[in-house]
């Protein structure tokens, strides 16, 4: 049985946009794929092994990304997905001894901060410690926004549900509570302010942050071994793999994913699954739905990687279209041995 979910907070007007037809500008310069915590004071510092453990089993870089032509890229694969590879998402530890590290993701280095720098730099002080160890996903908007503009949002979202449903899936009833954002009480479990007070982020060195999830773990948390051998092999099937299969006429469900999607490739499904939302519903429903939606999808991901059957590609970047929104897509392909 899952964990249970903080009642959802609301989301930025922002949304508002993301199902709307209008196409991304241009590409913006992209920004950092991780923040440089050591400016802020932060020393290199090991939590205990399993905290390790977890973070290696989520975020261990693979061989690299190709492009849509086969050309490889500088950007190395990770068992938890990202959109367009952007690799958005942060990892933040909280032990309970209130001691708080960043996770530097290229380099594999944990990094305990200075909370009393921080404080003294004008950063809010970090909740009162409550003896429960936590992991907190943020996102790091800059390359995602860069790329998606006004659809960033959901894919955000997208991002962290994956990473949660990571953990969910790594430690299974030894997790607690799931939290999610954006909201003023999981800036206060990091102290960090708002990621809209750019300047207080930029005079420290740092991007800002968007913290959107946290979920309790164990002081020293243990990693089901199966379970973290299937998610390191998890890889998502090149689009190419997908299209080798396009032959006849789709099931109606594939069609229909691949015209609102835009993306060819998807006919060559086995079988899709998506989660869709009415375009009257307000914020506070959408907002729901997306997580909702995508920790369901990133659960049979990772539940299809287990068996080994059978490769999963997210499918994200719809526009309304009709009288719903479609959040998500999840596209199975049955292949020998399952995913590449």
């Amino acid at each position: 049985m899952s964990p249970s979910i903080s009642a959802f907070p609301g989301l930025p007007a922002p949304l508002d946009e993301a199902p709307t037809s209008r196409m991304p500008a241009g590409p913006l310069p992209p920004g950092p794929r991780t923040n440089a915590w050591h400016r802020t004071g932060a020393v290199a510092d090991e939590p205990h092994r399993g905290a390790q453990e977890l973070v290696d089993a989520l975020w261990r870089p693979g061989r690299f990304h190709r492009s849509a032509d086969g050309v490889t890229t500088r950007i190395p694969e990770r068992p938890v997905p990202s959109a367009g590879a952007c690799y958005p998402v942060q990892t933040h530890l909280i032990d309970r001894t209130g001691a708080r590290w960043a996770v530097d993701h290229e380099e594999g280095i944990f990094r305990r901060r200075d909370l009393a720098a921080d404080r003294a730099d004008g950063w809010p002080s970090p909740a009162a410690d409550d003896g429960i160890a936590r992991v907190v996903f943020t996102v790091l908007p800059g390359r995602s926004f860069g790329r998606y503009r006004h659809r960033a949002w959901p894919l955000w979202i997208a991002d962290v549900a994956y990473a949660v449903a990571g953990v969910l899936f790594l430690l299974g009833v030894q997790a607690g509570p799931v939290e999610v954002g954006p909201s003023t009480r999981l800036r206060s479990l990091l102290g960090v302010p708002r990621a809209t007070d750019a300047d207080a982020w930029i005079r420290r060195g740092l991007a800002p942050e968007i913290p959107l999830a946290a979920i309790e773990i164990p002081h020293d948390p243990v990693p089901d071994p199966v379970a973290r051998r299937a998610l390191g092999a998890r890889r998502s099937p090149a689009t190419v793999d997908f299209g080798t299969r396009i032959g006849g006429t789709p099931a109606p469900a594939i069609e229909r994913i691949a015209r609102a999607s835009g993306q060819a490739w998807v006919r060559g499904a086995t079988e899709v699954r998506s989660w869709s939302v009415p375009i009257t519903a307000p914020s506070t429903v959408v907002g729901a739905a997306l997580w909702s939606a995508h920790l369901d999808a990133a659960r049979l991901c990772y539940e299809a990687a287990l068996l080994g059957d059978r490769g999963t590609r997210p499918v994200s970047g719809f526009s309304a279209t009709g009288d719903r929104w479609i959040l998500h897509a999840l596209a199975f392909l049955d292949s020998p041995g399952g995913a590449r």
